[in-house]
């Protein structure tokens, strides 16, 4: 692809110009495009009339474009990722009529030591919950992200623990040795408790997903308050359906075991 004066490719500059659209910006004027982007105007009109034409992008009556339909359709028959959040929203939809608890479904991103999410259902809005359905949050800050990591194969943990690991809050644990132990802990359990880090008055329990020759793939989420946390009572019905959903996806099939469900701490 050929390059701009900044040294950018088409591929890039479109990848910018697509992921200026977010949550609270799902229209924007081309000059707003500009802005965002760094572009300049006269490219990011040129780009946004063609991935308009191709259904990337779509206009409204007041010139403003967002994300087209085309994009989503592509998406949605062919990424791995639709395939594992319909067979996941069962699951979720199960535990929440259990539990009456915010429940969401994730994946691992271990290149960037990130939490995607594809899937939640929250509980009405009563719970503040930072995870959004396409947003992403950092692995050692989420029970999710946790229970990924201690599953994951022993150099992706190496690499994670011997890089700059950052202090999302006051709370966050970003010693290596810490969290090493925490990993250990977590796979000894079988899942992850992660209380007040992001938000001070909630509880995260989660469960890791294995695919394919047990390979970890995703993540089963609880988030609750404090005030309602009840592991006794959250953790066996995660447990049952991380297995379920695991064997959905491809896992081998594993004997009930018994866990430290008992013996928690932050």
């Amino acid at each position: 692809m050929a390059n701009s004066r900044s040294g950018e490719s088409v591929v890039e500059r479109v990848i910018k110009l697509l992921s200026a659209f977010g949550r609270t910006k799902p229209r924007l004027t081309v000059s707003a495009l500009a802005r965002e982007t760094g572009l300049p105007s006269s490219t990011v009109h040129r780009l946004a009339a063609e991935l308009c034409d191709v259904g990337f992008l779509n206009r409204d009556d007041e010139g403003r474009v967002g994300i087209g339909p085309r994009m989503w359709e592509l998406a949605a028959r062919s990424n791995p990722l639709e395939e594992f959040r319909q067979r996941g929203r069962p699951v979720l939809e199960g535990i929440q009529e259990a539990l009456r608890q915010d429940v969401s479904l994730s994946v691992p991103s271990f290149e960037d030591h990130t939490v995607l999410y594809v899937e939640r259902l929250d509980k009405h809005g009563t719970v503040n919950n930072l995870a959004q359905v396409a947003g992403r949050l950092n692995m050692h800050s989420t029970s999710a992200g946790l229970v990924m990591m201690a599953n994951a194969p022993r150099h992706v943990q190496e690499t994670f623990l011997a890089g700059v690991i950052p202090q999302c809050t006051p709370r966050t644990m970003t010693d290596p040795a810490q969290l090493r132990s925490r990993f250990a802990e977590i796979r000894e359990r079988g899942f992850a408790r992660h209380a007040g880090d992001l938000v001070a008055e909630n509880v995260g329990y989660s469960v890791a997903i294995k695919g394919s020759e047990n390979q970890i793939i995703g993540a089963v989420t609880v988030v609750t308050t404090q005030r309602e946390d009840n592991h006794q009572f959250i953790v066996p019905v995660l447990a049952a359906a991380g297995r379920a959903l695991s064997r959905l996806m491809g896992a081998e099939h594993r004997p009930y075991s018994a866990r430290r469900w008992s013996a928690l701490g932050d």
